[in-house]
């Protein structure tokens, strides 16, 4: 990949987790990697009176998210990157602030002799300042793209509701123009989500059986081993339904299940995607059927105690919030018309990992008497393993025609030796190029919340949808298993693609 184009990346919140955890460690791998123009700059903005040497160390030096084996040997390294990197103090709601932050930008462009002056503004900062950034950013000018592009990175939360959502848009489309903004999903980045599209379209095998004639059901799982962390605050104003249905796994459903687009271009396959939100349906039978909330309680994972989530900080002693949630839904279109899609999310589960897993029909012939019933299985892993498992049904060698279910898979880190992207690096570099085929439109995202504040207004109005707990380790509630039919059940993925069942690595 040559280098990429000159440019200033501005970070608000520069001084938070995320900046610190993602941004800086992702943008020093592509400084490894040789990707990084030579005129390039980092400029963080956060409210703290810091000097720009102790940005440094925050960032870098004392970075444990940089020191550690994989880095071992570039001290060097980090000790170059250091001049990429400055710090300004700015408060979002101080016009003043940002007229200095563009003077110091243009004394860099002047001195550098920057031709054009291109800027990536990534706000790492809670919901509530992101209208007063943009105010101020517009404000002075530094929106406008007369002299160089101007891009504007937005991480999740996309509002809290149908309604936020519409006014985020709104300030957004005032001051900006939709090719201008990045609405930012990590899960995009990964190289199999990326890959989705064209292990889809490009293979007759999966193309030609993609449809309601051929599979039975589909499963999308995002799990994760951790709890809240010291997000309580946050959490008990979400849950999650909206942190975690709302945008990555109606994302990976909308990929999962879009017609083939007409170009390979981001308005033909958003446009897609945004059609299958639109067909998405509660169903006609008791809702309460349909879904099952859970929350994590105390319980020993490997002798180690861990608390419940009501013990979290900031967490309410009676909070009803749900850590988990298992859904069926189905979307209302000739290709998926009955067809039951099974999301899955939870903290505290077994492993973190997140799939996709597509349940062929059984297939009826005259060897049915000689199997165990199983039908062919495809599982696309996001992460950990990134890769594909394909289950298919062979005669047991020296048994007849008794059949056995084996496994085909497939790693991306068999194909190349080099280490992959993780998903930060992939994102900015499309950002950095001008792609916005991985991120989020406004359109898409307002349908994915008009879907969940159907779920929320029915969860909240039915007496019958409860809360359940479940043992941190465990699979979530029992009661889950009850969205399926009789005899079916979730898979139960493993650390290791290729595993699964209901007790694995912890």
């Amino acid at each position: 990949m040559k280098k990429l184009e000159n440019h200033t990346f501005v970070i608000f919140g520069a001084t938070g987790d995320l900046s610190k955890r993602k941004l800086i460690p992702g943008l020093f791998d592509l400084f490894i990697r040789e990707f990084l123009p030579e005129k390039f700059l980092i400029i963080g903005c956060g409210r703290k009176n810091i000097s720009n040497q102790n940005f440094v160390n925050y960032s870098l030096r004392k970075n444990k998210h940089l020191i550690n084996i994989k880095y071992i040997g570039m001290k060097s390294k980090i000790r170059e990157f250091e001049k990429y990197l400055r710090y300004f103090k700015i408060d979002p709601n101080n016009e003043g602030d940002f007229i200095k932050l563009k003077s110091f930008l243009y004394n860099h462009y002047k001195q550098n002799r920057i031709k054009n002056k291109n800027i990536i503004f990534y706000f790492s900062t809670p919901p509530s300042a992101f209208r007063n950034i943009i105010k101020n950013i517009s404000s002075i000018g530094l929106n406008k793209e007369q002299d160089g592009w101007k891009r504007l990175i937005i991480e999740k939360p996309f509002g809290n509701n149908l309604k936020s959502a519409k006014s985020l848009n709104s300030i957004l489309n005032k001051n900006f123009k939709e090719k201008q903004l990045y609405r930012i999903d990590h899960y995009l980045g990964k190289e199999t989500v990326q890959n989705l599209l064209v292990i889809r379209f490009s293979n007759p095998i999966f193309e030609s059986t993609w449809d309601n004639k051929n599979i039975k059901r589909i499963e999308i799982t995002a799990a994760e081993k951790i709890g809240i962390e010291n997000r309580g605050e946050y959490y008990e104003e979400t849950g999650a339904l909206k942190d975690m249905i709302q945008n990555h796994l109606l994302e990976l459903l909308t990929l999962t299940t879009m017609e083939n687009p007409t170009k390979i271009d981001s308005d033909s396959i958003r446009n897609e995607k945004l059609k299958v939100l639109k067909c998405l349906k509660l169903t006609n039978d008791k809702f309460e059927n349909k879904i099952v909330l859970g929350q994590y309680t105390e319980s020993f994972v490997r002798n180690k105690k861990q608390k419940s989530y009501r013990n979290e900080k900031m967490v309410n002693k009676n909070s009803k919030t749900e850590t988990f949630v298992a859904l069926k839904t189905f979307i209302n279109n000739k290709r998926w018309k009955n067809v039951p899609i099974f999301l899955r999310t939870g903290k505290k589960l077994p492993t973190k990992v997140t799939e996709i897993v597509i349940h062929f029909k059984n297939n009826k012939n005259i060897f049915n008497n000689f199997s165990n019933k199983s039908s062919n299985l495809l599982v696309i892993r996001i992460q950990p393993n990134e890769g594909i498992l394909l289950k298919f049904d062979i005669k047991k060698p020296g048994e007849g025609f008794k059949v056995i279910n084996e496994n085909l898979d497939f790693y991306y880190s068999d194909l190349s030796k080099e280490k992959l992207m993780n998903s930060y690096e992939r994102l900015l570099i499309d950002v950095i190029n001008g792609d916005t085929m991985l991120f989020s439109r406004g359109d898409c995202v307002e349908e994915a919340w008009k879907y969940i504040d159907k779920l929320s207004n029915e969860i909240k109005r039915n007496d019958k949808i409860k809360v359940y707990g479940y043992k941190c380790g465990t699979w979530g509630p029992e009661n889950s298993n009850n969205l399926f039919e009789k005899g079916d059940d979730w898979r139960y993925p493993c650390k290791n693609l290729v595993n699964d069942g209901g007790f694995c690595e912890l």
